[in-house]
């Protein structure tokens, strides 16, 4: 398809502006630091075209005719509106403005993120937020297609095209009936825990709490035992506190469960050799595209990291 030129330029929009303000040809010209020539052939090739006269040319300069008083008026609507494109787009650019798409992993507890990323668009009204919830494995694709901007997920990532920052960690607890033999004792190692039954809630968080708890107890030396339930990890906790298991838990979620369920459940903190167990999280996003208020963000992100 044919692309067809703009029957008008701006910079002959710019030159009839500054005639009408100078009030003649000659000044305007001073004005622009160009050429009275230039000026005045730019002009009348304009109203050649538009077969109409803008101005009145007269020994003391230039006046607007009333057709130059129509055109005038809409030319500055145009002339205005380039500045405000000018000015809009140079705000994106420095990350000022833009929508952000954030992907939030699953496992991250209601209102952690998008909390702290709404108080950023208070300081920045020019930022607003969308978000999705998905499993890791999604939002890293998601990334990978430019589907989202930003993801708060589960580190580490494998090697690719998309970077990381860490922000914080929670500690991964074990939860169990009061009743439980090892209920009162605080914290754990895994390897003391080793013959429990493990119930494992069939979400994006389990399967994280599940690779950890595999990878934990072949470095103490045992294979768990584990039950996968057909419901969220959260649920799993009433499981335990019926004396079904052992649950497994970021502690974030503990404020989220019902009163009911706390009454019955001692929280072990699980400990290894390297202090206790946790879930890193941090900002990920695509190397090599990655909008500037996104950027921008995870800048504030980073400098946020304690606050989480």
């Amino acid at each position: 398809m044919s692309v067809r030129r703009p029957p008008l330029d701006l910079r002959e929009l710019l030159f009839v502006r500054v005639i009408a303000r100078e009030g003649s040809i000659h000044g305007a010209a001073r004005a622009l630091g160009g050429k009275q020539s230039a000026v005045s052939r730019s002009l009348r090739l304009l109203e050649e075209r538009l077969g109409v006269s803008l101005f009145r040319r007269t020994s003391s300069g230039a006046r607007l005719t009333p057709a130059g008083v129509a055109f005038l008026r809409e030319a500055e609507k145009l002339l205005d509106g380039t500045v405000g494109l000018y000015e809009r787009t140079r705000r994106w650019s420095r990350g000022e403005t833009g929508v952000i798409s954030v992907g939030v992993q699953g496992s991250i507890p209601p209102g952690r993120i998008s909390a702290i990323l709404e108080s950023y668009s208070l300081a920045q009204p020019g930022i607003s937020f969308t978000y999705r919830d998905n499993a890791k494995k999604e939002l890293f694709q998601a990334l990978e297609q430019e589907e989202i901007d930003l993801a708060i997920m589960t580190l580490p990532l494998p090697d690719s095209m998309v970077a990381t920052v860490p922000l914080w960690s929670d500690r991964v607890v074990a939860i169990m009936s009061a009743e439980h033999p090892i209920a009162q004792v605080g914290t754990a190692s895994w390897a003391e825990l080793h013959d429990g039954i493990f119930l494992i809630g069939k979400d994006d968080t389990g399967e994280e709490l599940l690779a950890l708890l595999m990878r934990k107890m072949r470095q103490a030396g045992f294979v768990p035992v584990t039950r996968q339930e057909a419901v969220r990890s959260l649920r799993v906790v009433a499981l335990a506190a019926n004396g079904s298991g052992i649950a497994l838990l970021p502690d974030a979620w503990l404020g989220f469960l019902p009163a009911a369920i706390r009454e019955r459940i001692a929280v072990v903190e699980v400990i290894d050799g390297d202090g206790f167990s946790h879930f890193a999280y941090g900002a990920a996003w695509h190397r090599e595209r990655c909008p500037p208020a996104a950027r921008t963000v995870i800048r504030f992100l980073e400098q946020q990291a304690t606050a989480f």
